[in-house]
């Protein structure tokens, strides 16, 4: 017998999992269920877990180091996958994959466990996350071993023993929720002309419902950090919280996408992230003022890695934490607040302001005589020095072709 940690949330497959790790193959279990802000009531999952036939079950509180630890750094590098993955899921997964490791390290047990699908990306996430935390631990997961390969077997299962599962309706929808976004797939979707029906979706309103007078808002941040929303200093639990249910009521961040998974299948996902739409807007903004163009240019395109980074599993990788120094050191001046207007699905930006903003009034005016004419003359002759150059170049290499005969 081998003590086991469990990741379990309670849908079907972390429920059979669970039986499977403890019946099947007479492991001791240990369950573990974390809160990242799914919206209900978690703590019956421990019961639950232990009915199921775990030794030891327990529900733990990881909102806080969740954003902290996860999405903010995320936000700050402006990690965005593709079209707009805001990677909600894989952050979630390697706040699990540490929780397990740390649990699995203080039980003293030298197994981890998962019930993440066997064709998704989130079973590659949890097992790199382990690997590169403890690569003496061991993982197991049932769903790629059992013979429950339809959701008929799956079924019959759990009433063969007699498993408390929740009754299945026609529609399969999948819900992934946390703090930081809301992940949905409709089996009933395959067919890509089709539009979503507003009835799945969880956190926001369709545009049409939103209502009818935009809400201005004022995103704080001081060192990259968003701290101050309008005129509060609040949490940055609180602060996502209230975004989503602001943003929500205004249709903000929803997306339907086609998206490339880890293996390069093509997928359409359906996404719902209203505080990361509003927050990374207002990031950008502010960077925009206070970052010099170098800067700005060399984050944009390591911003795209570090996204790709994120969704492929390698968050604890030397090279994202690499990339994180960097981005650590560009937000030291990252202070300020930036106004937003929320309407209709629309998230606008109206003003921004910062005491290390490299705006300068004067310097920007068309009108204005900053620089003298004699400056900008000279400027601009060196500016377009190399364009002359090859030009002449070019001239004098037509004309000996030109000339030019055969010997």
């Amino acid at each position: 017998m081998a003590r086991v940690v469990f990741a379990f949330n309670g849908d079907l497959e972390s429920r059979l999992a669970l039986h499977w790790l403890v019946r099947e193959e007479g492991h001791e279990v240990l369950a573990f269920s974390a809160n990242l802000g799914q919206g209900i009531y978690l703590e019956p999952l421990g019961e639950l877990a232990l009915e199921l036939g775990a030794v030891s079950a327990q529900v733990i509180d990881l909102r806080a180091s969740f954003l902290e630890d996860f999405c903010l750094p995320t936000l700050q590098a402006d990690a965005v996958y593709q079209s707009g993955c805001f990677l909600a899921s894989a952050l979630a997964r390697y706040a699990i994959a540490r929780e397990l490791v740390r649990l699995a390290e203080e039980e003293g047990a030298q197994f981890v466990a998962h019930s993440a699908a066997s064709k998704g990306n989130d079973q590659v996430r949890l097992e790199t996350a382990v690997a590169a935390q403890n690569p003496q631990l061991r993982v197991l997961a049932p769903v790629r071993r059992w013979p429950l390969r339809t959701m008929e077997d799956k079924l019959r299962y759990a009433e063969k023993h007699r498993l408390p599962v929740d009754r299945v309706g026609a529609r399969q929808l999948s819900v992934d929720r946390n703090l930081w976004g809301v992940s949905l797939y409709l089996d009933e979707l395959v067919d890509l002309w089709h539009a979503p029906p507003d009835d799945v979706y969880q956190i926001t309103r369709a545009p049409v419902e939103a209502p009818d007078q935009p809400t201005e808002i004022v995103v704080g941040f001081e060192q990259g950090v968003p701290r101050r929303l309008d005129d509060r200093e609040v949490s940055l639990v609180h602060l996502v919280s209230d975004l989503n249910r602001i943003g929500g009521e205004h249709a903000i961040g929803r997306l339907d996408v086609i998206e490339d998974r880890l293996l390069g299948i093509k997928s359409r996902e359906l996404y719902e992230v209203p505080a990361p739409t509003i927050l990374l807007a207002a990031h950008q903004a502010l960077q925009a003022l206070v970052l010099s163009r170098d800067v700005l240019n060399w984050k944009e395109s390591l911003s795209r890695r570090y996204g790709e980074l994120v969704y492929s599993g390698q968050w604890f990788s030397d090279l994202r934490r690499s990339l994180q120094n960097f981005i650590a050191e560009t937000q030291r001046f990252v202070t300020g607040d930036v106004r937003l207007q929320l309407y209709k699905g629309s998230c606008t930006v109206t003003g921004r302001r910062s005491p290390y903003s490299l705006y300068d009034p004067r310097l920007a005016s068309a009108s204005n005589q900053e620089f003298f004419e004699d400056d900008i003359q000279g400027i601009s002759s060196i500016w377009t020095l190399p364009a002359r150059l090859t030009a002449r170049q070019r001239q004098v290499a037509r004309k000996e072709d030109a000339a030019w005969t055969a010997p």
